[in-house]
């Protein structure tokens, strides 16, 4: 079963790794515009977007996650692209909620609930429960919800869980469940 997905799986990549060295293209006059009319309509000078997210922050993320075999998992370096403006051929807006996402670590939402933000594809919620921890959304792997259970445990104290919450079945919401 093995050997007849591999040939698959490389025909589908083979299209993809011929892409990467396709250099990217500059913006066309109409995306240009069309941008440069996001620009002026919305309040990017506003900065308290980033104030907002950064309120609760008890821990920044600032490492990657490693496996077991020392190769990075989640590594939010991967997305130091973000720093500044956007290009000519990003959507500022998108470009934006991009360089909010960036904004990772343990947040203490309020009393006896937090969040572990941008250590995943989604977010570890953990409720404080009157016998124990409450998991909901355990992330996308083992690792990274191992990761954010030792951030939040460095602040907080050491419980079981008792209970996982999935909020729905997409693999970034219960992939690290084991962690």
């Amino acid at each position: 079963m093995r050997l007849r997905s591999l040939p698959c799986l490389l025909a589908l990549a083979l299209p993809f790794a011929a892409l990467a060295d396709v250099p990217a293209k500059d913006a066309t006059d109409l995306t240009r515009q069309g941008n440069q009319q996001w620009l002026q309509r919305l309040p990017f000078a506003d900065r308290s977007d980033f104030d907002n997210a950064r309120r609760g922050l008890v821990e920044a993320v600032d490492q990657a996650v490693l496996n077991a075999d020392g190769k990075p998992v989640w590594d939010l370096q991967r997305y130091a692209f973000l720093a500044g403006e956007a290009p000519a051929t990003v959507n500022p807006s998108l470009w934006r909620i991009a360089q909010l996402n960036t904004i990772a670590g343990l947040f203490k939402v309020t009393d006896g609930i937090y969040q572990v933000r941008g250590l995943d594809l989604a977010n570890m919620t953990l409720i404080e429960g009157k016998h124990g921890l409450i998991v909901m959304d355990p992330l996308l792997s083992v690792e990274t919800a191992r990761a954010g259970l030792a951030m939040y445990f460095r602040h907080r104290p050491q419980r079981p869980v008792v209970a996982v919450i999935y909020t729905h079945p997409h693999v970034d919401h219960f992939g690290g469940v084991r962690g």
